[in-house]
């Protein structure tokens, strides 16, 4: 076996993918992927295994980590070992040239010396380097704290099991290598309370300036509210593995916190067409607290909800590669002060929601409200992008919008069981600002003939005449670099100031918002300054 012609991480995430693809043969086989990483024998015997299988995909990965794979345990060492010192070197070769009893004595003399210095180097080494990583993987049961003195590495997935609560400090970095997730099942809780001064950052493990989106799974929530549909199981984890499922009856169910958390560079694609999202609710319910949350830079969707009733505060979705909100299996829960920013050139819509594929009035039926919402695109013309794809029987209550920049339709209700849902009063809108979507800037609305009419008729143009006002500026700042550093502000004078739905009473909801968007017109600054950041890598 020869050594290694790539680096770690490449390997790491091929034996990732050769676990994957042994895992989807079906033939009940199930892959230890830390003990692939460990053990050299247990890595080579599978790796010559499917470069010997018929399936050609199977194949070729195997032989292509035939070339680069390594012998010795791939999982990052808590300690490494130091080169030697080309003074120390220096001091030894002149020794080496001393008389015996001289060179002794002068041994002595030198180690002495230092003897301080070297355990002074140790100690920093361990206090400021690696001393502060502390790698974690498998299960976690009963009570855990991850602390903001250390980094937390995600070695693989990893599971707070039923019964189990994981707190993270105000602070925390945690680390996700390639193939790793956090998966918090039903009936376990995380407790992630951050600070504006302090967010809580679950990121890649690879270094700033070498991160992309997918460099590890992702953050996933599992609960015991309902859902429409029976044995529930959230992508990424094996369909074998009953830790993947969610759903039940109670609707006030609580998976726990999300108070000023950053989730960066996730998303990772487990096999074809099953990828974990940057954020992954699963059933959550309403007594779990998601508030001030960024997803940043996801390679799948940026948030995805499966039913429940979890509710969603301040939250900011920004470069997410595919949909930025994404919900399904009758989700009815609230979202107030929702930003989404969509890069050129990448990402579908900005929310797709749906019932249910298939059955599209299986209950509960999705029925979300949003209000205080800014729905904005850096318009390109090299992706087609919608702001607002409703369809297979969704519902929904949308108040209060700012939708702008998107290079198609700004709202396209697909199917003719969705759009029934706005005579049957499961669907409304209110209070919309339109502004430079479209090819030409204007047409935010494309005239459906053909077949292309997918909602029997339906006419977007002409229902939302006089629910939305056009081509009207919403008067945003202008940032030096609308990708790194994007400013969400809108002058005091805006349009966004008048023409806004009530905000409804209730705890949940803050009724002083009677504006359009997510952003007071006129504000300083925004409820996104101090904890959310937009690294590009």
């Amino acid at each position: 076996m020869t050594q290694a012609t790539a680096p770690r991480a490449k390997l790491v995430e091929q034996l990732w993918q050769l676990k994957a693809a042994f895992e989807q043969a079906q033939d009940g086989r199930s892959i230890h992927f830390d003990t692939l990483l460990r053990d050299s024998d247990y890595r080579r015997e599978l790796i010559n295994e499917a470069a010997m299988s018929r399936h050609r995909e199977m194949r070729d990965l195997g032989r292509s980590l035939r070339v680069i794979n390594t012998d010795g345990e791939l999982r990052a060492s808590q300690h490494s070992r130091k080169p030697v010192n080309p003074d120390i070197a220096e001091m030894m070769d002149w020794q080496s040239q001393q008389p015996a009893g001289e060179a002794v004595r002068s041994r002595r003399w030198w180690l002495w010396l230092l003897l301080p210095a070297l355990l002074l180097a140790v100690s920093l080494w361990w206090v400021l380097g690696r001393g502060h990583e502390q790698l974690v993987s498998g299960s976690l049961h009963g009570d855990h704290v991850w602390t903001a003195d250390k980094t937390w590495i995600l070695d693989d997935i990893v599971y707070v099991e039923a019964a189990a609560t994981l707190t993270i400090e105000p602070g925390a970095v945690v680390l996700g290598q390639p193939g790793s997730a956090l998966v918090v099942t039903r009936d376990g809780q995380i407790m992630a309370r951050g600070r504006a001064d302090a967010p809580i950052v679950f990121t890649s493990a690879q270094p700033e300036g070498g991160r992309k989106a997918g460099d590890w799974g992702g953050l996933v929530l599992l609960g015991n509210a309902p859902v429409n549909t029976l044995d529930a199981q959230v992508e990424g984890v094996p369909t074998s593995d009953t830790r993947g499922m969610f759903g039940g009856v109670d609707s006030r169910d609580n998976c726990g916190v999300l108070e000023f958390v950053r989730v960066e560079f996730a998303g990772y694609e487990v096999y074809a067409n099953n990828e974990l999202n940057g954020l992954t609710l699963g059933g959550c319910g309403s007594n779990t607290i998601v508030r001030h949350v960024q997803v940043h830079r996801a390679s799948d969707d940026g948030i995805e909800i499966f039913g429940g009733t979890v509710d969603m505060k301040h939250i900011l979705i920004s470069g997410a590669a595919d949909d930025s909100l994404d919900w399904d299996m009758g989700w009815r829960g609230r979202v107030q002060f929702l930003q989404v920013l969509q890069y050129p050139g990448m990402g579908d819509n900005a929310i797709e929601a749906d019932n249910r594929n298939g059955r599209e009035d299986a209950q509960p039926i999705s029925e979300p409200q949003f209000y205080n919402v800014t729905l904005l695109s850096l318009n390109s013309d090299d992706k087609y992008q919608r702001a607002m794809t409703l369809r297979r029987g969704t519902g929904g209550h949308f108040h209060n919008m700012i939708i702008s920049g998107f290079s198609g339709e700004t709202i396209d209700i697909k199917g003719r069981v969705s759009a029934s849902r706005l005579s049957t009063g499961m669907m409304s809108f209110g209070g919309l600002l339109l502004y430079n979507n479209g090819r030409d800037g204007r047409s935010h609305f494309i005239e459906e003939l053909g077949k292309q009419d997918d909602d029997g008729g339906f006419d977007e143009a002409a229902y939302f005449a006089s629910l939305a006002r056009r081509d009207i500026s919403p008067e945003f700042s202008v940032p030096v670099d609308p990708v790194r550093v994007p400013d969400f502000r809108v002058g005091s004078k805006s349009p966004a100031g008048q023409g806004a739905v009530a905000v409804p009473e209730g705890e949940f909801w803050d009724q002083g918002a009677n504006y359009l968007g997510a952003v007071r017109p006129g504000s300083a600054s925004t409820w996104m300054n101090g904890w959310t950041a937009f690294a590009p890598n």
